[in-house]
């Protein structure tokens, strides 16, 4: 084995924070960072990266890249993929997508950086746009460079055009549920339903599905272009299954 292969393979890696999110579960995460920008997400330093001086200057930034640990490995590494974005039925390699079924559990994040907060010397950093897992473990944070970052005549492949967005149909959840939610709660909800959550592969209208996003089981089905959502509950008296 050679001596670069030796060092690779000692490679450590120590988190430098973790992530609160309102995703609660790998179903329903957004594809892709800022598809959903109203999503909210607060990165917690871990000590002694949480001190003050270990940020200082950051506010200064609009976007921030975040190196993150694919903790929960939803898929075991593959060579290829079907794209939920070719509707599940074209293969790609692995390595002209951005699917999580990588050779190493790691993944990278675009996300607005909204403000940071500094109480006694620790901060905290709010952003949106989040795509990630709550709890999901921070390796490393990289302000974003638009003139690097964003070069002229990119090329997206196969993405070069957003995702189709659904309407979402409130009209069969009781009133009663719908009060417990602020508004900017429903804004979320709506933006990260509208993309679609569902395997490429399903098409049942009557099937029913559960997505826990905050503190809320949210159900809902899908017909034609319209996801309805059916009911909405709190999560701590009824467990999400979806």
């Amino acid at each position: 084995m050679s001596p670069s292969r030796v060092g690779l393979a000692r490679l450590e890696l120590t988190p430098v924070a973790t992530v609160q999110s309102p995703f609660k579960s790998r179903f329903g995460i957004p594809r892709q960072s800022g598809l959903v920008p109203e999503a909210p997400g607060v990165i917690v330093p871990i000590t002694p990266w949480d001190r003050a001086e270990a940020w200082f200057g950051i506010e200064q930034y609009s976007h921030l890249w975040l190196i993150w640990h694919v903790h929960d490995r939803p898929h075991q590494p593959v060579s290829s993929v079907r794209p939920p974005r070719l509707g599940g039925n074209s293969k790609m390699g692995l390595f002209a997508t951005r699917s999580p079924a990588r050779p190493n559990p790691l993944g990278l994040s675009l996300v607005r950086l909204m403000r940071v907060e500094n109480t006694a010397g620790h901060v905290r950093i709010h952003i949106s746009g989040l795509d990630l897992l709550d709890g999901t473990p921070i390796f490393d944070i990289k302000p974003h460079i638009g003139f690097t970052d964003c070069p002229k005549g990119s090329d997206s492949g196969f993405a070069r055009e957003e995702p189709f967005r659904l309407a979402v149909d409130w009209s069969e959840v009781s009133p009663e549920h719908i009060t417990h939610l602020n508004e900017h709660q429903r804004r979320v909800i709506e933006q990260t339903l509208a993309l679609d959550p569902r395997p490429a592969f399903h098409d049942d209208p009557m099937r029913h599905y559960g997505c826990p996003i905050f503190e809320f089981n949210v159900r809902f089905r899908v017909q034609g272009k319209t996801i309805f959502i059916i009911n909405l509950s709190n999560m701590r008296s009824e467990p999400a299954n979806g």
